[in-house]
Formats: C-alpha cells, sequence, structure tokens
C-alpha cells in the first residue's frame, strides 16, 4: 500500500503584489507577513508552533510508513497518517485565509521573527510616577498599572534600523555593566598593590564608558541600565531565510531591470512656446 502524501509544499516561498527583502547579515530573508498588532501576533505564533508540530508528525508518519517491516503495520500506519493528513489540511486552510501562505510552504524553510516596532515601558515607584505626571507633556495613557506595578512609557521605536540599533547598544549597556561589577569584584581580592592600580584604570575607564552610553541613551529613548523595563513588540515580521539559488535569481532579476532602465530611450517633456500678449 503506498504511502500517504504529505500535504504539497510549493516550489517557491508563498508571493505576494509586492517582494519585501531584508538582509540578515551574511543572508537575505524575504517577509512573509507583517504583523502591527500584539494580540494578532501571539496567535499568530501559537498557530504557526501548533501547525509546524503538526506537519512534523505526518512527515515522521511517512518515513515510518516508508520503513515499516510488516503490511500489518504499514496499512495501520497509513490509518492514522490518513487521518492526521485530513485534519491538518483542514487547519491548515483556515490558517491560510486567515494568514496568507499555507504551513508546508514554510515548514522545512529557515525562518525567525523580525522586531520593527517597539515600545519601551520601564518599571517605575510612585514617586518616579508621580513626578512624570507634573510634566506638561505628559499622557495618561503613558501610565499603565498592572497589578502592583507601575510602567512608564518612555519611548516608541520603528524602524528595523532603529530597532536594530537600541537591542545592540542595550546589550553593549549590559556588557559594560556586566564588566563594572566583575572588576569591583577583582578589586576587592586584589592584594597587590599594581594590580590594584591597573583594575582600577580598567573599572574608571569602563565606568565612564558606561555612563556615557547611559546618558545617551536616556536623552534618546528614556532607556536607562538603572531601571527593569518591559518591551512590547508593537510590528514583528515573519520571514524566511532564502537559499543561494534564490538569491541568485533575485539578483539576476535587478540585473535585467538595471540593464533595461539603461537601455530606455530618454523621453524629454515637450516645450511648451510662451505666447505673447496680444494687445488691444
Amino acid at each position: 500500500m503506498p504511502a500517504i502524501e504529505t500535504p504539497a509544499a510549493p516550489a517557491e516561498a508563498p508571493k505576494g503584489p509586492t517582494i519585501e527583502l531584508i538582509p540578515l547579515g551574511q543572508n537575505l530573508a524575504r517577509v512573509v507577513l507583517t504583523i502591527s498588532n500584539q494580540g494578532s501576533l501571539a496567535r499568530f505564533q501559537q498557530e504557526l508552533q501548533t501547525l509546524g508540530q503538526h506537519f512534523g508528525r505526518i512527515q515522521q508518519l511517512n518515513q515510518r510508513i516508508q520503513s515499516a517491516l510488516t503490511t500489518v503495520e504499514r496499512d495501520a500506519l497509513v490509518k492514522v497518517a490518513e487521518a492526521e493528513v485530513k485534519d491538518f489540511n483542514e487547519k491548515d486552510a483556515v490558517f491560510a485565509k486567515v494568514w496568507g501562505f499555507n504551513i508546508p510552504a514554510v515548514a522545512n524553510r529557515q525562518s525567525t521573527f523580525i522586531n520593527t516596532a517597539l515600545r519601551l515601558l520601564a518599571v517605575v515607584s510612585e514617586e518616579e510616577a508621580a513626578k512624570a505626571r507634573t510634566d506638561k507633556n505628559f499622557k495618561e495613557e503613558q501610565l499603565v498599572i498592572r497589578g502592583d506595578r507601575r510602567l512608564l512609557q518612555t519611548a516608541e521605536i520603528r524602524g528595523l534600523d532603529l530597532v536594530v540599533q537600541f537591542d545592540q547598544f542595550a546589550k553593549v549597556l549590559q556588557a559594560r555593566r556586566d564588566a563594572v561589577v566583575q572588576l569591583n569584584g577583582l578589586l576587592q581580592r586584589a592584594t597587590d598593590s599594581e594590580e590594584k592600580t591597573r583594575i582600577q584604570t580598567q573599572l574608571d575607564q569602563t565606568l565612564e564608558l558606561l555612563n556615557k552610553g547611559n546618558k545617551e541613551m536616556v536623552e534618546s529613548v528614556g532607556y536607562s541600565i538603572t531601571h527593569n523595563y518591559e518591551v512590547e513588540v508593537l510590528e514583528a515580521k515573519f520571514v524566511i531565510l532564502l537559499n543561494q539559488e534564490e538569491v541568485n535569481q533575485i539578483q539576476g532579476l535587478i540585473a535585467n531591470a538595471q540593464q533595461q532602465a539603461a537601455a530606455a530611450p530618454v523621453v524629454e517633456m515637450p516645450k511648451l512656446e510662451k505666447k505673447s500678449d496680444k494687445k488691444n
């Protein structure tokens, strides 16, 4: 008895009216979906994971069918696989109507989420919240109460480049703070005077860099290492990484478009003659 066929994946990634590409280090990624709602993002991630796992089970069943040693075992597995495929196809059809693509199109691809808009919320004390309210530009929706915690919105960061810069610099500040803690520990344990001097010099330099970087972050997005933060994702893109063949195809399309643009004749706008004013 033949194996159950896995739901067929398209030869190419799902296509839309426009193709949005994002460079990721040495790789190139294609945007499959952009989501600008936290609830929708959480729902999409859950459904993507659940159906992805379901699709994986079907693939494993097909492998077991292919390697079955007896007809009885094969028939039993085929029956299970048929039910799994039917259930998956029904759920995948609903998923595609909502999100615009089918799970098999991305199931065996390298994929990831890229945040392109963030909201920063600082955990503040009651006194800090009261002080924030005295600012003439303060809006009540900037202060969020969650249980016994007060969260003050300090900034919204929009755009992939700015989000990447923020993430990178936040990691740099964290690394500098960790280095300060380590150097303080080394300084307390040091017994040799020369070693103490060397460690103190490193500590002073690291503290200077930490304070400078922290000041810049406070001024730009209200982010400081003296506070804990919650980061809300306002927009995220689900992307698939392109393989070399796909990259070559895209580069070919770009090169052809550039050649056609260069070869196109230059058409100048017709010049209108200025009519002289008639005198009566």
